[in-house]
């Protein structure tokens, strides 16, 4: 393999010209194509998924040399890989001889890949290691120069990692900012340190990406879209549970922007106890009742409170959100109208039993109601703004140009819990990386 490994490109420079500057106002009005237009969408693929950074996966979810697993990163196939001496590499899943893709399984241990079309073996750092027949190719044919393409820029934070199809893209912690702070607590308050990641769920909605990403960073909507859900809890376990404590803006929660896109609702103010907070879940008072009779009430309440929700949605941008107790989200764009989402909890492998089921409890309550009432608003939002064109502007002011939005010494601005500041920052951000001229490459 030669020492000096080219970066190649995947397409021509994202340059169409479009007027992306008159999409999203200052005013905080944006315009309904962002949502709609399949153009727009392909530009996002390129400018945003292939010109900053993108969340991958977490650590744990490689433990050993040699593990995988296959992700779709902007529609890109990608298999992250650990080598042999620990690296954590992501490759272009698409045989470099004719295209066919590489690793069909969704993940696991190995060494090499071998491409089913024409038998060409890569290893998983994704060097060209045979090629069948080889005699048929003449003299000048490079191996080096049919690599698996990878990722030119992969950093990671705390166990989450990152990449970025982009060789130019600013340092991680730069990217990151002030929300290595939240990031720090979600990681060192909640977790133990045998956590290990695993899937929970997947769910599909035929909407564009960018509404869950928006959702995530709304409490407005709560009372209402949630309010079934909310009335039916306080009729059966009385007030305190559950999504009762917003109900407006006279609260210690808030939202924050902290830039580069990344948004933060911080409900913990109002949630002292997520154990407390939580609604009833099948084996609560079980289980409770184990632990503390196995440890004592101070330190059971301490279990305990690993395993509700914990109070916070830090969405980074474009792809992931941080909900707190080591549990994630990683959205995944298939279409203009359709997404993916993919939800990950912790298992704590040095906590008791009691609560990772508890944990596992907990997980699947909130995503049997609440994730079905967002995707049906989700879906209802697509349909108005796809067949209603006279209608042009979706509004993201709410908070501007009052004096509830505070700048502070990091630059993260905060606003009212019911604000829209950190999503209409993102709609900023989202304008400046479509109108940069970007070159996504992939390292032979």
């Amino acid at each position: 393999m030669s020492t000096v490994q080219p970066l190649r490109r995947l397409t021509p420079a994202w340059q169409d010209a479009r007027p992306y500057d008159m999409l999203v106002r200052p005013d905080g009005m944006v315009h309904r194509t962002l949502f709609t237009d399949p153009a727009i969408f392909e530009q996002e693929m390129g400018k945003i998924f292939g010109g900053t950074w993108v969340f991958l996966l977490h650590e744990s979810e490689l433990p050993g040399p040699n593990d995988f697993k296959c992700v779709n990163i902007g529609r890109r196939p990608v298999i992250v890989t650990r080598t042999d001496q620990g690296e954590i590499r992501a490759l272009m899943n698409r045989c470099s001889h004719r295209g066919t893709t590489v690793c069909m399984e969704a993940q696991g241990n190995a060494r090499r890949f071998q491409c089913a079309y024409h038998g060409w073996m890569f290893s998983n750092t994704g060097e060209l290691l045979t090629v069948t027949f080889a005699e048929g190719y003449g003299a000048g044919f490079d191996k080096t120069a049919h690599n698996l393409g990878r990722f030119p820029r992969i950093e990671s934070y705390r166990g989450y990692v990152f990449g970025s199809l982009n060789p130019d893209v600013e340092p991680l912690l730069e990217w990151l900012g002030p929300t290595t702070e939240m990031i720090d607590w979600s990681v060192s308050a909640l977790t133990t340190p045998g956590a290990r990641v695993v899937r929970s769920s997947t769910m599909v909605f035929n909407a564009n990406w960018k509404l869950q990403n928006d959702n995530n960073g709304d409490m407005y909507h709560v009372p209402f879209t949630h309010r079934s859900i909310a009335q039916m809890t306080d009729e059966r376990h009385g007030s305190g549970k559950a999504l009762d404590h917003f109900r407006g803006d006279n609260t210690p929660m808030y939202v924050k922007y902290y830039g580069h896109g990344h948004k933060l609702i911080d409900q913990r103010p109002s949630i002292p106890s997520p154990w407390e907070r939580a609604r009833p879940v099948p084996g609560r008072e079980t289980y409770a009742a184990a632990l503390e009779a196995r440890y004592g009430s101070e330190q059971a309440r301490k279990y305990l409170d690993m395993t509700g929700r914990a109070g916070i949605n830090l969405i980074l941008y474009p792809n992931l959100i941080i909900t707190g107790a080591g549990s994630f989200n990683v959205y995944e764009p298939v279409a203009v109208d359709k997404t993916i989402v993919h939800s990950y909890g912790v298992v704590l492998e040095d906590a008791p039993t009691e609560v990772n089921a508890l944990k596992s409890r907990f997980l699947e309550d909130f995503a049997g109601f609440g994730y079905r009432d967002d995707n049906e608003i989700f879906e209802r939002i697509q349909h108005s703004l796809t067949t209603i064109p006279e209608m042009e502007w979706v509004d993201f002011s709410k908070g501007l140009g009052t004096d509830r939005e505070v700048t502070g010494a990091d630059g993260a601005i905060t606003g009212a819990v019911s604000d829209e500041t950190g999503i209409r920052g993102a709609y900023t951000y989202w304008r400046q990386l479509m109108n940069r001229d970007v070159h996504p490459c992939v390292l032979l």
